[in-house]
C-alpha cells in the first residue's frame, strides 16, 4: 500500500509536469500517441497508446507490458537501429514507436518523446521502463482513448470481481454481477483434491491452501483468451486472474511449484512463459518439485509421502497427548515426550489425546525426525 501511494504521488507531480489540455479532447490521441499512460485516479493501470491506430492497449504487468510492446513492434534492420541510437534528432521523429532487430533475435527497444532508446529484455525490464516512463492520466481524459479491439474484447479484465470461494488451486467461484460464476483458471493445473474418482493427490492440499491464501475474499481481474473457448464443457468461465499487486495468480502457482503448466488441446496466449514458469520452479526444486515433498511426481496419493526410513511410533503408543501443526506445509507429528512441539507456532498448534485421534484427521503426518 505504501509503495503505491508513493508511485501515485509521483504520478501527481508528472501530471503537473505533462498538463492535459481537456479543450483538445478530440486530439487526444494524436497528441499521447507513443505514450505510457498510468491511472491516477485507480490502481495505476498501465496503457500503451500505440502510434499506428492511436488505440490504447492495456499493459496489466511487466509481462503483458513485454509481449503488447514486442507484438506492435516494428521491425528494423541492425544497421537503421544504430542510426536511431547515434542521433537523437532521428531518434526524435521515431518517438513512441518500438522496433524489433529483424536480423538478431527480435530484440525489442523502446524509443521515448525524447528520442532516448530502451532495450526492453524482458518482462522486468519493460514494467521498470513502463513505471519510469508513465505519464500520470485521470480516467475522464483516459477514456477518450479509444480501446484496442484486444481490450474490448477482454474489457471484463479491467473491473475487479470478489472471489468467493476456491474449489482448489485451479478452480474458484468468483461473484459477477451479484451471481456466483465457476472459473476454471487457464493454463495450470494443480494436484486433485475433490475428484471422487481420485485419491488426494500429492501436494493438492498445499496447492488448495496457497490458491485460498491468495485469492480468497480478494478482489482480482480477469482475462479472457481468444485462442481458448469461453465456457468449457462444465460450463465453468475460462479465465486467466490477476491479484491487485499485477500478479498473474495463474503463473505464479506455476513458478511456486503449486501446479504444472498445462495445454488444452489449442496453445494459449501466455503458454511460453508459463512453460518458462515451470522450468523455474523444477530447476529450483520449489514446492512439489522438491525431493523433499512429491518429486514433480504428483499422481500418488498425499500418504506415499511417508518416508519408508522415517521411525513411526505404534498405534499402541497412545499414553501422553500428539502434538501437529495445521500449517499446509507441516508434515510432522511430536509426542508430548518430544519437546519439538513447543516450537510450532501456537496459532497452528494441534493436541489429541492419542496417535490414533491424530492421524485420523491428519493421515499424511509422520514422526518428527527430531523426536529419534
Amino acid at each position: 500500500m505504501k509503495k503505491r501511494l508513493i508511485i501515485l504521488s509521483i504520478l501527481a507531480i508528472v501530471i503537473g509536469l505533462f498538463p492535459l489540455n481537456h479543450s483538445f479532447a478530440s486530439e487526444l490521441s494524436n497528441k499521447l500517441k507513443g505514450r505510457i499512460l498510468l491511472q491516477v485516479e485507480s490502481k495505476g493501470e498501465a496503457w500503451y497508446v500505440n502510434p499506428k491506430d492511436s488505440n490504447r492497449y492495456y499493459m496489466a504487468n511487466g509481462s503483458e507490458a513485454y509481449n503488447i510492446m514486442r507484438s506492435l513492434g516494428v521491425g528494423i534492420t541492425n544497421k537503421d537501429l544504430e542510426k536511431i541510437k547515434a542521433d537523437k534528432n532521428i531518434a526524435k521523429k521515431q518517438q513512441g514507436k518500438i522496433f524489433l532487430q529483424v536480423e538478431n533475435h527480435g530484440e525489442a527497444y523502446y524509443i521515448d518523446i525524447n528520442g532516448n532508446n530502451y532495450y526492453l529484455k524482458d518482462g522486468e525490464a519493460a514494467y521498470q521502463i513502463m513505471r519510469q516512463l508513465g505519464l500520470g492520466i485521470k480516467n475522464s481524459d483516459l477514456i477518450k482513448i479509444t480501446l484496442s479491439d484486444k481490450d474490448k474484447l477482454a474489457s471484463s479484465s479491467l473491473e475487479f470481481y470478489q472471489v468467493v470461494d476456491v474449489v482448489d488451486g485451479d478452480t474458484i467461484k468468483v461473484s459477477i454481477n451479484n451471481e456466483t460464476k465457476t472459473l476454471r483458471l487457464i493454463g495450470l493445473d494443480t494436484p486433485e483434491t475433490l475428484d471422487p474418482r481420485k485419491p488426494v493427490q500429492c501436494f493438492g492440499r498445499e496447492a488448495s491452501q496457497k490458491a485460498k491464501e491468495l485469492l480468497l475474499g480478494k478482489e482480482v481481474r480477469l482475462e479472457v483468451d481468444s485462442t481458448q473457448e469461453n465456457i468449457d464443457k462444465y460450463g465453468r468461465l475460462l479465465r486467466y486472474v490477476w491479484l491487485d499487486d499485477g500478479t498473474l495468480y495463474n503463473e505464479k502457482m506455476i513458478k511456486d511449484g503449486y501446479a504444472h503448466e498445462y495445454t488444452y488441446e489449442v496453445a494459449y496466449k501466455y503458454q511460453v512463459q508459463f512453460k518458462a514458469a515451470q522450468k523455474e520452479a523444477q530447476d529450483n526444486k520449489k514446492g512439489f518439485w522438491s525431493s523433499t515433498t512429491c518429486n514433480g511426481d504428483t499422481t500418488k496419493e498425499a500418504q506415499q509421502l511417508v518416508s519408508t526410513t522415517t521411525p513411526q511410533v505404534s498405534l499402541n503408543q497412545t499414553s501422553g497427548k500428539y502434538y501437529t501443526s495445521s500449517y499446509s506445509t507441516s508434515k510432522y507429528y511430536y509426542p508430548e515426550s518430544c519437546k519439538g512441539w513447543e516450537d510450532l507456532n501456537t496459532s497452528y498448534l494441534k493436541s489429541f489425546n492419542s496417535l490414533e485421534d491424530l492421524l485420523k484427521t491428519y493421515s499424511s503426518k509422520v514422526l518428527s525426525p527430531s523426536c529419534n
